[in-house]
């Protein structure tokens, strides 16, 4: 099935809006229109086979799988009018029965993503079977539609008829997956069987370009290895930003020196700005990256601190040293409400007994960006990390008795070491009151 999701405009929690109904296939990366196709979006999917034993083999038999073009503006509209079932909260739209909210488009098999261009005209799906990238035009797409230009039916859904939508297909090289734009009219095409990214011009193309489609390819750059996904600064907007490339390549076969059986992947860094692109820089990455995005700098604006006026809210915060105790609250419950400042625990001694639940409430009142803490305990498997004016609460159940230091676990000052206390657990019988 391919999903809506919601996103509240106030608090930005998400939740599913709507499903729509579709066979066992499976259904991997996909965009969102802009421009001419705002309203709809596009996945790809492989296994048209609807394989589901060696797939390795069973699912890459047929010459080509499907993109699923999905009108969701009209999705929406349907499960505003009723036509979907509730399963489980969710509207279900059922694409035989609201037809209009679901195309099939037949691609090169075992495609991975679906890209459109910042103009919202050109969708751009890459099968990494075959040696080309496919570009659709959203207009004949729109025209095939209205004139029924369809190549059958697939499980009832109609599947518009290639010839008709496909503006060509660019050789860029074996095994195309992802295709990212720069805004000056180009695409960039990651090739994960060549290990190298090719640049290629976008239509609108020329006679003569048509005429021979390898005309369009502009550049090509190996990269190390296995390219997977690669990103550009606001390609998946209408007006991209980037100067840069960052190649994310699944393996690194021996870019670095090795430390054991367990390998980091190779990222690089591509400039991007002149006709030929440039490696500059190369850094290595947790195992299989899949996917980032590159954002401006000015566009980021966090906070560096939790200030204290707002923490005030917080009931389990404590920011006068005086209400910073340890109190047994119940049979077999303490709670604890510490303060973490360079470089002690108010209070930094905890009593408690075997049996026990312990409830600790941690305030860091640093209100210096930067200035973390940690707390930890030993023996107990514990560890948190507190920003400034962060409170956290942990607990933990005391099975045995002992000595147990807690200590600051970020380097924070000269005397990070000396930030500590105990926790004194006596065996259950002889606690005092």
């Amino acid at each position: 099935m391919v999903s809506g999701i919601r996103v509240d405009p106030e608090n930005g929690k998400m939740s599913v809006g709507w499903q729509i109904k579709t066979p066992p296939i499976n259904f991997d990366l996909g965009s969102t229109g802009k421009g001419p196709s705002s309203g709809w979006a596009f996945w790809t999917s492989y296994n048209s086979e609807m394989a589901h034993e060696l797939m390795e083999v069973n699912a890459s038999q047929a010459d080509r799988d499907y993109a699923a073009f999905v009108n969701w503006r009209a999705a929406e509209k349907a499960v505003a009018e009723g036509k979907g079932e509730v399963v489980e909260g969710v509207p279900m739209l059922d694409p035989v029965k609201v037809p209009g909210i679901l195309y099939y488009v037949p691609i090169g098999k075992s495609p991975h993503g679906i890209d459109t261009d910042p103009s919202g005209r050109w969708i751009c799906a890459s099968g990494k079977l075959q040696p080309t990238t496919t570009v659709f035009d959203f207009e004949k797409v729109m025209a095939a539609i209205e004139a029924k230009n369809f190549d059958g039916e697939f499980r009832g859904v109609p599947v518009l008829k290639y010839d008709a939508i496909v503006e060509g297909e660019v050789p860029v090289g074996i095994g195309p997956l992802h295709t990212q734009f720069d805004g000056k009219g180009y695409g960039y095409t990651s090739l994960y069987i060549d290990s190298a990214i090719t640049k290629w011009k976008l239509p609108p193309w020329s006679a003569e370009e048509k005429a021979d489609l390898n005309k369009l390819v502009i550049d090509k750059i190996p990269v190390h290895y296995a390219i997977g996904h690669l990103v550009i600064g606001g390609s998946d907007t209408k007006a991209p930003y980037g100067k840069w490339l960052v190649a994310m390549n699944k393996m690194s076969k021996g870019r670095h020196i090795s430390v054991g059986p367990s390998q980091p992947e190779s990222s690089q860094l591509i400039d991007i700005t002149g006709e030929k692109m440039q490696m500059v820089y190369e850094t290595f990455t947790e195992p299989e990256p899949h996917f980032a995005q590159i954002l401006k700098a000015d566009a980021i604006q966090p906070i560096e601190v939790y200030l204290k006026d707002e923490e005030k809210e917080n009931p389990n915060a404590v920011w006068d040293m005086e209400k910073a105790v340890s109190t047994r609250t119940g049979e077999n419950t303490v709670e604890a409400k510490l303060i973490a400042v360079r470089s002690r625990f108010v209070p930094d001694k905890i009593a408690a007994k075997v049996g026990d639940t312990v409830k600790i409430h941690i305030t860091n009142v640093e209100q210096t960006s930067d200035m973390i803490h940690g707390f930890a305990i030993s023996e107990h498997n514990l560890n948190v990390i507190l920003d400034p004016g962060e409170t956290r609460t942990v607990e933990v159940k005391l099975t045995k008795p002992g000595v147990f230091p807690f200590y600051c676990t970020n380097f924070c000052s000269a005397l990070h070491q000396e930030m500590q206390g105990y926790l004194t657990v006596e065996p259950a019988a002889d606690a005092a009151p």
